[in-house]
């Protein structure tokens, strides 16, 4: 009988955290061709541009010459909410406005003190010496 409470008391833990709490919405990534202008901010390492792709936005970062990063902007925990760089921290952290979530630019993961446990979605990358894909 224990048991049967155990396993029941288990079933209902689970059913109290909403399922897609975490499923972030995403758009179409798309192609950077680094050469334009407008794409000059990730030229060099440590560069980081927001682009207007994606569900609400997508905040690229190169890591390395070869390497980069693109994040969608939703907020994880309200998704109509977009993330924005903070300048204040030479753009490595990205804050929502309203919850004050607060997440790292390199890796997505949520910062101390944020509302929501939930990584901001991760878009794949890939950079052939030009252009930067992004799906």
């Amino acid at each position: 009988m224990r048991k049967r409470w155990i396993i029941l008391l288990g079933f209902l833990a689970a059913a109290c955290i909403p399922e897609n709490r975490c499923n972030t919405p995403f758009g179409e990534g798309g192609t950077l061709d680094l050469s334009m202008p407008e794409f000059s901010a990730l030229n060099h390492p440590g560069g980081s541009l927001a682009i207007n792709r994606g569900y609400k936005g997508i905040f690229v970062t190169r890591v390395s010459y070869s390497s980069f990063v693109a994040f969608e902007c939703a907020c994880p925990n309200d998704h109509e909410t977009r993330i924005l760089p903070d300048s204040d921290w030479g753009n490595s952290i990205l804050t929502c406005p309203v919850c004050g979530s607060k997440f790292n630019a390199l890796d997505g993961t949520p910062l101390s003190g944020s509302v929501t446990p939930c990584p901001l979605y991760e878009y794949n990358t890939t950079f052939d010496g030009q252009m930067l894909y992004i799906y």
